[in-house]
């Protein structure tokens, strides 16, 4: 993963957490307040208007509505970092029938190495198929792709063959997917792997260690969610809008007590009536 990524991933992780403070330091500074300003009769006026506005159709309904949304939102977050906490173990990939996408984390495969390399690959790419050197460069660059890029390959068989110079996916020896070009085998019968971006060769790679073929197919920017929303960071993030979300619930609901204490005090408010909101409420 590159600097810039992680660099994002960290200073969102940290907003989070400095968010989640200030909201917390709000809620109880505004509770504070309207606790003494209830005991002294300085909201009684807006405490009264409430209860005329929640008689109103239309005030239950956005209510209704609101309510609805916020848990949508909730049961979405909830969601989210389910699937995120999946993708992170399962090796950040998504299988769907006889392909498989991948979020890409480097930038091994965005433009060549150096112009030494570039020639040298697009001149073999060129003999190998017989083509001319625009034609191999167009065919090479076809298969490039960079950070974010949410990329798409079809899952191999074991007896399909493989092409030089085409991108593969294969597990190395710590179990991550490395998406790199084919250009060509060992006297021992390993095989040669190598980023166009990088400064040499992979470790010697057996053929049941590839399992993926990539046909040009990628969308752009979509990996960078999917890298932040899989890394520990993202799911961290999540977790702290989760938090803001209850914290705020929990704001509302002792605001509410506030107001419905006065009432009573008030004689607005039963006391039957203010269980009967209370249980509504929850």
């Amino acid at each position: 993963m590159t600097g810039l990524v992680i660099i994002i991933i960290i200073t969102l992780a940290i907003l989070s957490t400095l968010i989640i403070g200030l909201v917390i330091f709000a809620y109880s500074m505004i509770l504070k307040s309207a606790k003494q300003l209830s005991s002294t009769g300085k909201l009684d006026d807006e405490f009264k208007k409430e209860v005329e506005d929640n008689k109103k159709k239309n005030k239950r309904v956005l209510g209704a509505i609101t309510q609805g949304a916020s848990a949508l939102v909730c049961i979405g977050l909830v969601s989210l970092a389910i699937v995120s906490g999946i993708y992170r173990i399962e090796g950040r990939q998504f299988v769907t029938n006889n392909h498989v996408s991948f979020a890409i984390a480097s930038n091994s495969m965005d433009g060549y190495y150096n112009e030494a390399y570039e020639e040298k690959l697009i001149g073999q790419y060129s003999s190998k198929y017989s083509i001319n050197l625009d034609e191999a460069e167009t065919k090479i660059e076809r298969d490039q792709f960079d950070v974010g890029d949410f990329v798409r390959f079809d899952v191999l068989q074991k007896n399909d063959d493989l092409n030089v110079y085409d991108v593969y996916g294969y597990k190395n020896s710590d179990g991550k997917i490395i998406t790199h070009r084919y250009i060509g085998k060992r006297e021992d019968g390993t095989l040669i792997f190598r980023g166009d971006n990088a400064p040499g060769e992979d470790a010697a790679v057996k053929r049941e260690q590839i399992l993926y073929h990539y046909q040009g197919k990628d969308t752009k920017y979509i990996g960078l969610v999917i890298l932040f929303f899989g890394s520990g960071y993202g799911i961290y993030s999540i977790i702290a809008v989760l938090a803001i979300y209850v914290i705020s619930d929990i704001a509302i609901i002792k605001w509410e007590k506030i107001k419905n204490n006065r009432l009573e005090e008030l004689g607005i408010l039963t006391k039957k009536e203010k269980r009967r909101i209370k249980y509504a409420k929850s």
